[in-house]
């Protein structure tokens, strides 16, 4: 993805919104394309227990981005 596209697609959201990146562990790896989102998530109990990240943000509607969808 672009910097024109993402601007694009993060166009019209709520500017306050949380922005998270869907990574692999410890966000290690290779670059890859951004190819899905923004999208809606609600943060679950559960993804309070498997990353800090969302800890204080369960129940809270954040944006999603990341890679992986082919």
């Amino acid at each position: 993805m672009r910097v024109r596209g993402l601007r694009d697609r993060l166009d019209g959201l709520d500017p306050d919104d949380e922005i998270m990146c869907l990574a692999g562990p410890n966000g290690g790896g290779v670059p890859r394309e951004i190819n899905l989102g923004p999208c809606e998530r609600i943060i679950a109990e559960t993804d309070a227990g498997m990353t800090a990240d969302c800890e204080g943000l369960v129940g809270r509607t954040i944006q999603v981005i990341g890679y992986g969808c082919y």
